[in-house]
């Protein structure tokens, strides 16, 4: 099967900057797998996930998705670190947004932000503005807003980073759920090993500049897994070695 994500020398320069952020940068991503990318702050970890959102075109390189072109539905999607929700509109609305402009009929647009609302335990919450909602709740609305327009390949940006510790690993959970549950393919930057090591199948480590695989750590470990098992503590002992 061909992979779901191949991205082949990319370079990336900001103006100005001493160095470039990315230079002839390879990565591929299997349809259904779970790769998280970890690195130090400012290592081009989120500029690399915006060149594959196709957010950012880079200088050299391509950036290619295999799979097929549809009227009703995106490719791509992605979920920032702060849930981006727009505060006039709510929480149905807000999901609903990725969905303009595409080919569905308003019947179709309705079943699709009620299935996701659903998925992500937020039908009670559909009428409710951001203001009203919790942390976690804008960070789960990000998530269904994102799984309304049925990507191959969900792209998150370190989008845990602003709730609390509980919080954080109860959306782990639920991250984990919608991902098996929709087998879809994740690529997550995150700057928490531990984070990264319990989530995904695979571990990238970028460090350098500009940015370069030091580390591509492949994790065998059976699901569910355990926070607290020492192998999983291993793992991530071997991730922060890398860095």
């Amino acid at each position: 099967m061909a992979p779901i994500l191949n991205a082949q020398g990319i370079g990336l320069s900001f103006p100005g900057a001493p160095h470039p952020v990315l230079q002839g940068f390879d990565l591929v991503v299997e349809p259904g797998e779970f790769v998280a990318i970890v690195g130090s702050s400012g290592v081009g970890k989120s500029t690399l996930l915006r060149v594959v959102a196709g957010l950012v075109a880079p200088d050299t390189g391509t950036v290619t998705v295999t799979t097929s072109e549809a009227p009703d539905r995106r490719r791509r999607a992605i979920v920032f670190q702060d849930g981006r929700l727009m505060p006039w509109r709510d929480l149905r609305a807000n999901i609903g947004y990725g969905l303009e402009g595409l080919k569905v009929s308003a019947a179709t647009r309705r079943a699709r932000v009620d299935d996701v609302l659903e998925l992500t335990g937020l039908s009670h919450l559909a009428d409710r503005y951001p203001h009203q909602l919790s942390g976690g709740q804008i960070q789960r609305g990000g998530i269904a807003r994102a799984l309304a327009v049925q990507p191959d390949l969900l792209l998150m940006d370190e989008p845990f980073s602003a709730v609390d510790a509980l919080t954080r690993e109860s959306l782990q959970d639920e991250v984990l759920r919608l991902w098996q549950a929709s087998g879809k393919a994740v690529l997550f930057v995150t700057h928490d090993i531990a984070e990264a090591a319990f989530l995904a199948d695979r571990v990238i480590v970028l460090a350098g500049s500009p940015a370069g695989i030091v580390l591509d750590e492949h994790i065998a470990l059976a699901r569910p897994r355990d926070r607290a098992d020492p192998a999983l503590d291993a793992i991530g002992k071997r991730i922060g070695a890398a860095l």
